[in-house]
């Protein structure tokens, strides 16, 4: 399925569902996987990094950067987990919608726009996969590449009669420091300097790190695919709407109660949809800022421009992409909601007969509220709060860098 064409143009967010199983979200057989990784993460990351003691303001503005990067996407995963039930609700009841849409007697373009959606989403999703493997690739390799090269280096001047500390039982290298994925103390071993003690760090730390890149990047695909299928339904809507004073008078009755029942199961999607995004999107908007603070804060401190500085602005990179693309997805899915109440505002209504105006009224009705994803119960996710987000981070930031 994974950089494969489309087996089913039919099928709605195949892709998303098989890259859901990979990290145990989807299957129910293999759902209990998952926490098993999140409580793993817990004791693997959250607990060291949270009992260390920092050398530095340096490594612990880029240790906690790591932490609540690493944890907005671990908690915000099992957030989707948890949400579990309303998603599938949203997946079986858009399937179900679109199995009705591409029925006979539906307008052509309607169900060729759903063909080309589902394609050209399959298509972009493959790309983003693409490009963010390579990522993960470089975020996972790079430091181990690092540290072995600079192990190998010491090596060579040992052996030229360098001084070196080597004991039978703990092999020391004073002089070198291993490149770590992750700025934090674990359990008593001094990954930094012992080489024995960092390969045991890195077994560890690696695995963690891949499925924490694969369940972010999880998430993300799900929110803004999700989104944008929603997106397509109301589009779907307005196409109907535009073409209903092209039908003739005897089928306007059909069509209209076509369209209000259409209406009426993809209002019920979004709903469902919302349920499930709604503590994610939350925690998202509760961390971005504060991430956004230390993340700055440390590229403005850091006096190299390391491994770790690209690592970091990789997480910062990702982490604007993300909230980014849901901010994005969302104004969309407003906007598209906006589009079909004009259209049915302007779709000559008034002109029409006294059944066929009160079923417009209905849709009317329907269309005054809002239509958007939202961070919990009470903030709309879009562009403008993003913007707003931006602003607000960069004058904690400002206040950041004249406290240190």
């Amino acid at each position: 399925m994974l950089f494969m064409a489309l087996q089913d143009d039919r099928a709605v967010l195949p892709l998303i569902l098989y890259l859901q199983k990979r990290v145990s979200l989807w299957s129910d057989s293999k759902r209990l996987y998952f926490p098993i990784v999140f409580v793993a993460f817990c004791i693997t990351v959250a607990v060291p990094k949270l009992v260390t003691a920092y050398s530095d303001l340096e490594t612990f503005i880029c240790s906690m950067a790591e932490l609540i990067f690493v944890g907005n996407a671990m908690c915000g995963t099992m957030l989707l987990w948890i949400e579990y039930v309303p998603f599938k609700q949203f997946i079986k009841k858009t399937t179900s919608l679109t199995k009705y849409l591409y029925r006979d007697y539906q307008l052509a373009t309607v169900r060729e726009y759903i063909f080309q959606f589902n394609r050209l989403i399959h298509r972009y999703t493959n790309k983003y996969c693409f490009f963010i493997a390579i990522l993960i690739v470089f975020y996972c390799v790079a430091p181990v590449v690092t540290s072995i090269g600079v192990y190998i280096q010491s090596l060579g001047t040992t052996n030229n009669g360098h001084e070196a500390s080597v004991n039978a039982s703990e092999v020391l290298l004073p002089s070198v420091e291993f490149t770590l994925h992750m700025e934090q103390e674990f359990y008593g071993l001094q990954q930094r300097t012992n080489i024995l003690h960092y390969i045991v760090f890195t077994s560890v730390i690696l695995p963690m790190m891949f499925a924490t890149s694969c369940s972010v990047h999880t998430k993300l695909l799900t929110i803004c695919c999700s989104v944008r299928y929603c997106e397509t339904l109301l589009h779907v809507l307005t196409m109907k709407v535009n073409n209903l004073h092209r039908v003739p008078k005897k089928a306007a009755h059909e069509e209209l109660r076509d369209i209000i029942h259409v209406h009426q199961r993809t209002l019920d999607c979004i709903a469902l949809l919302v349920t499930a995004l709604r503590p994610v999107l939350l925690l998202q908007l509760v961390f971005c800022i504060f991430i956004w603070c230390l993340m700055m804060l440390y590229f403005t401190i850091a006096e190299e421009k390391d491994v770790k500085f690209v690592n970091i602005a990789i997480l910062f990179f990702v982490l604007t992409i993300e909230t980014f693309g849901q901010c994005y997805v969302g104004t969309r899915l407003s906007n598209q909601a906006e589009e079909l109440t004009k259209s049915v505002y302007a779709c000559g209504w008034q002109g029409m007969d006294h059944v066929i105006q009160q079923g417009v009224r209905m849709i009317l009705h329907r269309t005054q509220w809002r239509v958007g994803i939202q961070a919990g119960k009470f903030c709309f996710v879009d562009m403008e709060s993003f913007q707003k987000m931006a602003n607000m981070s960069y004058s904690f930031f400002i206040v950041l860098k004249d406290a240190f």
